[in-house]
């Protein structure tokens, strides 16, 4: 498994993008039930695992930056949280390497910048260890105005790949286009929070 490593990733990313999410963070913390189980895939430095950590019996998160799970692993190691893990995996080597379910799966901003051949893949992966998977992502179509510019502008300075992948992201109808190409049901939708973004609750097809 290669490492994955973005030129924000670690301290840069924990200061000043993860904050960024702290809205979307508390709405998913109401959506997830007491005493759950959460997979959070690409969980940057461990930010929703903090917050969520009291509400859960469990939080597993696995991330392909060294950089990443060195930092959360550090500020673990400085709580007194015992029912949280980090791991430096891919969805795919975890799910070989551990066969517990999850109730939640959550991806925080992470579907947009994977290539368009790996989403599904790493979805129906978590739709198969997890009873409902919690998206935040861009809306797409975005909105014109600031916000669509900034993103546009952050977007573009994660590095060549990283912008590619999101300009196709919006071009498939974002989450909308992914839940019905990967046959995945979606159950709730929160716009807005944050502007620009979306929270999308999506299950298997039944």
């Amino acid at each position: 498994m290669n490492n994955l490593t973005h030129w924000y990733d670690g301290w840069f990313y924990d200061i000043f993008i993860a904050p960024n999410q702290d809205e979307s963070f508390a709405i998913i913390k109401n959506l997830i039930h007491d005493n759950s189980t959460v997979l959070d895939i690409g969980f940057g430095t461990g930010r929703l695992e903090f917050q969520i950590a009291s509400k859960c019996s469990k939080v597993v998160g696995i991330d392909l930056s060294f950089k990443n799970v060195e930092r959360a692993k550090k500020k673990l190691s400085e709580t007194d949280i015992n029912n949280v893990e980090f791991f430096h995996s891919d969805i795919h080597q975890f799910v070989i390497k551990n066969k517990e379910k999850f109730d939640f799966a959550v991806l925080s901003f992470v579907i947009h910048e994977v290539d368009e051949n790996l989403r599904c893949k790493i979805l129906n992966e978590a739709s198969n260890i997890a009873d409902q998977i919690i998206i935040i992502d861009y809306e797409a179509p975005q909105s014109n105005g600031i916000w669509k510019f900034l993103n546009e502008i952050v977007e573009f300075a994660a590095g060549k790949n990283h912008y590619k992948n999101y300009k196709n992201y919006l071009r498939n109808n974002g989450i909308k286009g992914i839940a019905e190409k990967c046959e995945l049901n979606i159950i709730k939708e929160i716009n807005k929070k944050p502007v620009s973004s979306q929270i999308t609750v999506l299950t298997k097809l039944t």
